[in-house]
């Protein structure tokens, strides 16, 4: 143990300081390699804009010579012309002047004979030919008397009559200029061609002995974006290499530092390091051996003591005559020892009790399961023998009536698996309450866009009474709480109908659901709450659902802090109350504009744009909407999308979150609307329910159905989309 203590406070004096060690010295040499890099690319960049301008002017001057043609010059003033130019550019050695035929009607040189109007063939010459084709030719780099480069520049004019100027240019300056750049200490500069020999370095014997460089310009290649390269040099050496390419040539000018030198900085900085460390280190042993002992001590007292009472003898009692924490711990044990006995008597009553709570749940998980088999087999047995009775119907009144009921059967299972599993997560601990201020306005509105069909289409009356008020909770909760008990109230109102307020009472809000139901007994006010409880009165809505609504409101209320109070009357109504605390209203992002007229059904007639990674649903929502009389464009992707979509932008957009080619439909609705610059309406239809989805959907100021949605619903969302959207234009314009 005393090996493991003085280990122990080794390595927390060790670790932290070779941490530091490490990062000192890697950020010291990272910013001197930075340094050098620069200072490499630097000089490679300014070499290469040197020669670059050299060759450039070159071509300037020569082009003077080609912009009178042959039939037009005075041989005489050519010749002065060309004197006057070898004046002028020092680096041109010999120029000929050559005819549209080929034939050479002017040489001058500095070390050979001038030749007048010679008429020597020079059409076979590549510089000739590659001119006349191309406008311009840069000829491969040659070495006259063994030790200066040169090369050949020709030049059409811009006119096929002016013939070909042909100069041979001395590149002397351009290795003076790489001469000059100075890489590191032993670092250099060199150029090398397009096919990668050795050109231009200050060693002339290297750049005669017609070096190849080609696997260094591979290497390099493999990583055109890379500034640093890290590749044997010109000596076969490890070393770093930046270029720069010379435009009108295509060669390049290499900066070579080796590998050696820019790693010093790094060898210096480690070695220093290494001593600093090891003398703490050292240090840091001699106080670990004082501390451990004196530790180890009273730690090894304690182990005794706790191994026999380990092995039952609970009368032995720990004995530490220090005052330290140890000593406090051994107090501890013997506490504990005194206690343990105890503890042996309540054990075996606890094991018991625990043993009852498990037999219990599985009681409950059993009646749990009975009742959802009964009422999901149900819908499931009505629904098969109505598929049976529809093949074999052949009028269409009974076959309109048939389908419908399916629907209907169809929508009972939906609302049976989301209770299911609303109530499920509820009670494993996975739905969270994020508290926000927030209009309850945006609830009651998502709420009035879910049930208005439902409403309708059971004949009710169903209104929400509109409000300012502003209240603390979840909106994604709160929204559940409301529309479950709106959906209650639907389900057991016969005739007249459902509304929904908001109003302040005692410093609180009250959200307040009203019925003109069949009421509910006073008695049963606690039961209804409670999982599979369905009151069953003569006329009411039966069989819908598996009683599981109220219970997912309390549960809900329970988790936010939030009361529900019920007031009722049989065979008048009921009144379910949502109370909770209010929140400062703050200003809202998208202002209001109300417009003129808006039309009795906006469906008709739009331009709608349904993304979704599932052919079928396409298929679906697109024939529902067209039968509805809307232009529908339909795309599995958000590419597929953006290319059928044209320059116009969607009335509305229909999209599922997760599409094909791992495209979101959340992005793809916002880069729609940047593109377009405006705010078109968007719903979001997915069967990804999770809260960070949903989080999402709300940030962006969408509606959200979850699949499977019912056709009531998805018209009743859809055209609330639209109309508020002819109330309150708005544009993404970026410029606001």
């Amino acid at each position: 143990m005393l090996a493991k203590y003085i280990a122990s406070f080794v390595a927390v004096v060790a670790v932290p300081l070779v941490g530091y060690t490490a990062a000192d010295v890697w950020f010291a040499s990272t910013e001197h390699r930075n340094a050098l890099i620069e200072i490499q690319r630097a000089n490679a960049e300014n070499a290469a804009f040197r020669i670059s301008q050299f060759i450039r002017d070159i071509e300037g001057q020569l082009r003077w010579m080609t912009h009178l043609s042959w039939e037009d010059a005075d041989g005489k003033q050519r010749l002065i012309d060309a004197l006057r130019l070898l004046r002028q550019a020092p680096a041109i050695v010999d120029l000929s002047l050559i005819d549209e035929m080929g034939r050479e009607r002017l040489f001058v040189s500095r070390i050979s004979m001038d030749r007048i109007s010679s008429l020597n063939d020079r059409s076979g010459e590549i510089a000739f030919s590659d001119a006349l084709k191309t406008g311009v030719h840069h000829g491969a780099v040659y070495f006259q008397r063994d030790s200066e480069p040169f090369m050949t520049v020709a030049l059409s004019g811009t006119r096929r009559e002016a013939g070909v100027v042909v100069a041979e240019v001395n590149l002397e300056l351009a290795r003076n200029i790489v001469s000059r750049v100075r890489v590191g200490r032993d670092g250099q500069a060199y150029v090398i061609d397009h096919s990668g020999r050795l050109i231009v370095h200050p060693d002339a014997g290297l750049v005669l002995r017609n070096t190849d460089l080609k696997p260094m310009v591979r290497a390099i290649d493999t990583d055109p974006d890379a500034i640093l390269h890290r590749v044997a040099g010109l000596a076969g050496q490890p070393a770093l290499l930046t270029q720069a390419i010379i435009p009108p040539l295509d060669w390049r000018v290499i900066a070579e530092l080796p590998v050696d030198e820019a790693n010093e900085p790094l060898h210096r900085a480690l070695r220093r390091s290494l001593a600093i460390a090891m003398v703490s280190l050292l240090i840091a042993v001699g106080i670990a051996i004082v501390f451990s002992w004196r530790m180890v001590r009273p730690i090894r007292v304690l182990t005794t003591g706790a191994e026999l009472i380990g092995s039952g003898r609970l009368d032995h009692r720990i004995a530490i005559e220090t005052s330290d924490e140890i000593a406090q711990l051994g107090r501890q044990f013997n506490t504990m020892t005194a206690e343990l006995e105890g503890s042996y008597t309540t054990l075996e009553r606890k094991v018991e009790e625990r043993t009852q709570e498990l037999t219990e749940a599985s009681r409950a998980k059993s009646r749990f399961l009975a009742a959802a088999s009964h009422d999901l087999r149900q819908p499931l047995h009505a629904l098969n023998l109505l598929v049976g009775q529809l093949r074999a119907e052949q009028l269409p009144i009974e076959r309109e009536r048939l389908a419908h009921r399916i629907e209907q059967a169809v929508a009972s299972i939906n609302g049976l698996f989301d209770d299911l599993l609303d109530i499920s997560r509820i009670d494993s601990g996975v739905v969270r309450a994020e508290i926000a201020a927030f209009p309850v306005a945006t609830v009651l509105e998502r709420v009035e866009a879910a049930f208005t069909a439902e409403a309708q289409a059971n004949g009710l009356r169903f209104r929400i009474l509109p409000s300012d008020l502003w209240v603390s909770s979840d909106p994604l909760l709160l929204q559940r709480i409301v529309g479950n008990l709106v959906g209650n109230a639907l389900r057991y109102t016969r005739r007249g109908g459902v509304l929904v307020l908001c109003r302040r009472r005692k410093g609180a809000i009250r959200i307040e659901v009203w019925d003109t139901g069949i009421g509910i007994p006073p008695d049963k006010h606690r039961e209804i709450f409670s999982e599979f409880y369905q009151l069953a009165p003569a006329g009411a809505l039966q069989g819908k659902g598996l009683g599981l609504g109220l219970a997912i409101v309390r549960r809900l209320s329970d988790l936010l802090g939030h009361t529900i109070e019920v007031t009722s009357r049989l065979g008048t109504g009921s009144r379910f109350s949502v109370i909770l605390p209010p929140a400062a209203a703050k200003a809202l992002p998208w202002p209001v504009a109300e417009a003129a007229h808006a039309p009795d059904d906006p469906i008709q007639g739009a331009r709608i744009l349904i993304v979704d990674n599932d052919a079928d649903v396409l298929q679906g929502t697109g024939g529902l909407l067209r039968l509805w009389g809307s232009e529908t464009v339909t795309a599995l992707c958000g590419s597929e999308a953006v290319k059928l979509i044209g320059n116009v932008p969607p009335d509305l957009m229909i999209a599922d979150v997760h599409l094909n080619e791992g495209d979101d439909g959340l992005l793809l609705v916002q880069s729609l609307r940047e593109r377009f610059k405006v705010a078109f309406p968007a719903l979001i239809v997915s069967g990804d329910v999770s809260r960070a989805t949903r989080e999402r959907v709300v940030a962006q100021g969408l509606l959200m159905l979850e699949k499977p949605v019912a056709p009531s619903r998805l018209r009743a969302a859809a055209t609330r989309l639209l109309r508020s959207a002819i109330r309150s234009p708005a544009s993404t314009d970026q410029g606001g």
